[in-house]
């Protein structure tokens, strides 16, 4: 086998499509990060969202053949991952608090913080609450946004709506956002 390196996406689709394993290994390499990060911010849990990126990676192998190749494949990996958070967090029961659990390299920043850092510390976790809280669908565009920095074009894509549904819902999350922390602030 020669080298996958150099290839473009549409390359490694249909070379891992035909079984070229060290394709599929380079997508991996490629986009591990990225689904990881989504997993991370949408299931705010970093084992659960190990296991997320992982049965996503599956499930991306197995659809190969159905990819679109007129389609970003970024976006369609991100979709894939999306999807496998919203099944995993419809999965969790009711009166679970959704995002309550913080990823433990969180935790770890946050403990290498000095003493003289809490208020900073105190801001963040105000607004990682804050963003917990968000109606699903701002938080979606939010976390793709803010935390992953996908464009609003891609953002389109991955949640299968229009460009200017993005930024309308980006813009509303800002403010609802805001809105909630100034609340907090009150209270």
């Amino acid at each position: 086998m020669s080298s996958v390196v150099g290839l473009s996406d549409g390359e490694l689709v249909t070379q891992s499509s035909e079984g070229n394993e060290q394709a599929f290994r380079e997508i991996l390499r490629r986009y591990r990060d990225k689904v990881l990060a989504i997993c991370i911010r949408m299931l705010r849990n970093r084992t659960e969202a190990e296991e997320a990126a992982q049965d996503s990676f599956v499930k991306i192998y197995f659809h190969l053949r159905d990819f679109d190749q007129a389609r970003s494949f970024a976006a369609w990996i991100a979709g894939i991952s999306i999807n496998e958070c919203r099944d995993r967090l419809r999965k969790r029961s009711r009166f679970q608090k959704v995002f309550r659990e913080a990823t433990e390299s969180e935790v770890e920043s946050q403990r290498a913080q000095r003493s003289d850092d809490y208020e900073l510390k105190a801001k963040i976790e105000a607004v990682e609450n804050a963003i917990e809280r968000l109606p699903e669908k701002l938080r979606e565009v939010l976390v793709l946004r803010a935390y992953v920095d996908y464009s609003y074009e891609e953002i389109a894509e991955i949640l299968k709506t229009r460009v200017g549904t993005v930024m309308s819902r980006l813009h509303r999350s800002r403010e609802k956002l805001s809105e909630m922390l100034r609340m907090d602030d009150e209270s």
